[in-house]
C-alpha cells in the first residue's frame, strides 16, 4: 500500500464510554478521518463477540486488534487475519503461578468464549461476559483442547495482583499488563503471550497487509496501551489517565463522554 498515516485507537475510556456508547462528535470525527484517507486500526483488550455487534451498529468496517494484540480481525472483509496464543506448556505454567497466589483467572480462547473454574475476578467482569462464560470443572483439561490467547482477572485491588504480575513477567513466557481499569474500577491484570501487546499487533498487522505507514498515531488511556503509546510517532492520551501515560503523551484530549476523541483529527 502507499505510505500514509495510520491512526490506532483504544476503545473503552478512549473512544467509548459507559460500555459501548460513543459520542456523536466522536462518531462524526471517526467517519471524517476515514473520508480524509487516514487508515484507522482499533486496538482493544476486548474480544470479538463483544465488539462485533457494536461495530455493525456504527457501520465500522475496519481492522481490529483484539485481546491486546493477540488476535486481529478485519471487519471490512469479515476475516480473521492472525492470532498468537500460548503453548500448552506455557498455559500450564501460567496457571501454576496464579495458583501460587490463590488466584484463578478467566481464560480467553480463540473461539471468543471465556472459560473459568472458581474465578477470582470481579463480579462485574463475570456479569459483562454473560452467556459467553463457560464454567468448567478443571482448567487444565480444557487447556488441552483450546488455543488460549489471554488470561484475565479484572476489577480487583491492586495489591492482590502486583506480585503475581511480577512473577508472570519474570517467567519469560508471558507479557502481563497491570493497569487501572476504567470500566470495573480498581485494577485489572491481562496476560498475553511473551512480547505480544497492542504495539506488536500493530507491527504484525502492517506486515500482514503490506502497509507501510508514514506516521503512526496512537490514542489510549490505560496501562495496556503503554507499548503503543511509547513507540508511536505521535501519542494521544485521555485526561485522567495514569500519570505514567500522561508523562509520555504528546497530546492530551478530554474524556469520551463529552466527545473528546473528536479532537484527534487536530493532530493528524
Amino acid at each position: 500500500m502507499d505510505n500514509q498515516q495510520l491512526l490506532v485507537t483504544d476503545l473503552d475510556g478512549t473512544l467509548w464510554f459507559n460500555g459501548e456508547l460513543c459520542h456523536q462528535k466522536s462518531l462524526k470525527a471517526f467517519e471524517q478521518i476515514q473520508n480524509n484517507g487516514v487508515t484507522i486500526l482499533i486496538a482493544t483488550g476486548r474480544r470479538f463477540r463483544i465488539v462485533a455487534d457494536t461495530f455493525a451498529k456504527f457501520g465500522w468496517r475496519v481492522p481490529c486488534l483484539l485481546l491486546n494484540g493477540s488476535l486481529c480481525y478485519d471487519f471490512a472483509i469479515q476475516k480473521r487475519l492472525f492470532s498468537v496464543g500460548f503453548s500448552h506448556k506455557e498455559s500450564i505454567e501460567i496457571l501454576k503461578i496464579f495458583d501460587k497466589y490463590g488466584l484463578s483467572p478467566t481464560l480467553y480462547a480463540d473461539d471468543s468464549y471465556v472459560y473459568a473454574c472458581n474465578p477470582t475476578t470481579s463480579k462485574g467482569h463475570l456479569e459483562a461476559i454473560g452467556p459467553d462464560l463457560i464454567m468448567v470443572p478443571d482448567l487444565d483439561s480444557y487447556l488441552q483442547r483450546l488455543d488460549i490467547l489471554n488470561f484475565c482477572i479484572l476489577g480487583m485491588p491492586k495489591e492482590n495482583l502486583e506480585e503475581v504480575s511480577k512473577d508472570l513477567s519474570d517467567s519469560g513466557f508471558a507479557n502481563p499488563s497491570l493497569y487501572k481499569d476504567q470500566i470495573f474500577d480498581d485494577y485489572s491484570l491481562t496476560v498475553q503471550p511473551f512480547n505480544i501487546s497492542k504495539w506488536s499487533g500493530i507491527i504484525q498487522w502492517c506486515e500482514y497487509t503490506n502497509f507501510s505507514p508514514s506516521r503512526i498515531v496512537t490514542v489510549g488511556d490505560a496501562g495496556n496501551d503503554i507499548e503503543m503509546l511509547t513507540h508511536a510517532d505521535t501519542s494521544i492520551v485521555v485526561t485522567g489517565a495514569e500519570k505514567r501515560l500522561i508523562d509520555i503523551a504528546d497530546h492530551v484530549i478530554p474524556p469520551p463522554d463529552i466527545g473528546g476523541w473528536s479532537q484527534v483529527s487536530h493532530f493528524l
